[in-house]
């Protein structure tokens, strides 16, 4: 019997590591976003046929958090899923080798 994983993703995404100095600023006609003091507040509106949206989003940040850039209209977006750079990556997968 022998070892696998899950096939490693080799998509990449543009993105930033945030720390207490980060200060970033997003603007479209529908989203507007501020970064600073490790908080992304995010603004988002939404029109349709007959009906206005607007959503304030706050999210709280950690030191080392990364933010994923969306160039499609979202603008910074905080993923779920845990993101690494490159070079930690292959490290990581340097260690499971042996």
């Amino acid at each position: 019997m022998e070892k696998y994983i899950v096939k490693p993703s080799v998509d990449m995404y543009m993105g930033v590591k945030v720390d207490k100095d980060t200060k970033l600023k997003y603007k479209t006609e529908d989203v507007e976003q501020i970064v600073e003091n490790l908080v992304l507040n995010s603004v988002t509106k939404i029109t349709g046929d007959n009906f206005k949206s607007e959503y304030h989003t706050t999210i709280i940040l950690q030191e080392g958090d990364i933010l994923i850039f969306e160039d499609e209209g979202r603008g910074y977006i905080k993923p779920v899923e845990e993101f690494m750079s490159v070079e930690d990556a292959i490290k990581e997968l340097e260690n499971i080798k042996e």
